[in-house]
């Protein structure tokens, strides 16, 4: 019994040596947003970009508000519905919903929550932004591709979101 217990006690002790990922050279490294630059820089507004895979779709008067998941919402003129006019577009990492009520467009920002006063589509401005509202997915910017080839089993949450891997 005494036997059993030392042998437990020892490979609890060594298993922590042992290399998180077996093939180092093979791990690539996170490319991180760090929280500071996010909350600084983002939302950002941007000229109109062709959209590359849509997402969630808000209509909002004569306005469709159409997500890009993880980089942010395309900001559309429906007036004329032969014609939609592609406006602007609001760059927001780690964006993946968005909802609006009263003239105000919530949006998510990994963990953030940011408030903008959409009233006057053409003077879009930032009003707030609630810190660490939802829970951090280190794996949420990332594509399948990225999780299937570049994933490591560590990332560093105080050094901020990861947005890619190197």
């Amino acid at each position: 019994m005494k036997l059993f217990i030392f042998s437990l006690i020892l490979a609890s002790i060594f298993s922590g040596c042992t290399e998180k990922y077996p093939y180092e050279d093979d791990c690539h490294k996170p490319i991180y947003l760090s929280y500071e630059k996010l909350r600084a820089d983002y939302p950002s507004f941007k000229e109109p970009r062709e959209i590359g895979k849509a997402g969630k779709i808000y209509v909002y008067g004569d306005i469709l508000l159409i997500n890009e998941k993880n980089k942010g919402i395309h900001v559309v003129d429906n007036s004329d519905k032969k014609k939609p006019k592609n406006l602007k577009f609001i760059e927001i990492p780690g964006n993946i919903d968005l909802a609006v009520k009263d003239g105000y467009l919530y949006a998510d920002s990994f963990v953030d929550l940011i408030v903008l006063n959409i009233n006057d589509i053409n003077n879009t401005t930032k009003t707030h932004r609630i810190e660490k509202v939802f829970p951090y997915n280190s794996e949420q910017a990332l594509s399948q591709e990225d999780l299937d080839k570049y994933r490591c089993y560590d990332h560093d949450e105080k050094r901020g979101v990861i947005i890619g891997y190197k």
